[in-house]
């Protein structure tokens, strides 16, 4: 099987599929590349960022 050298795999990880704005897209993209980060990481960023601040709220089900 083959495996990345640029990422190992992660058993913890999931690959997904969504639509985004393309202009937040490049901005993001934009950004990494000035930070010499992967996009990846910084959408990662923002979801942790998201669910701390709703977590001490209560959202009704």
């Amino acid at each position: 099987m083959y495996q990345s050298s640029i990422r190992p795999k992660n058993d913890d990880r999931k690959n997904v599929n969504t639509t985004l704005s393309q202009s937040l897209y490049k901005e993001l993209k934009a950004l990494a590349a000035k930070l010499d980060r992967p996009a990846n990481d910084l959408l990662e960023e923002g979801m942790r960022h998201v669910l701390e601040k709703y977590k001490s709220q209560r959202i009704p089900k």
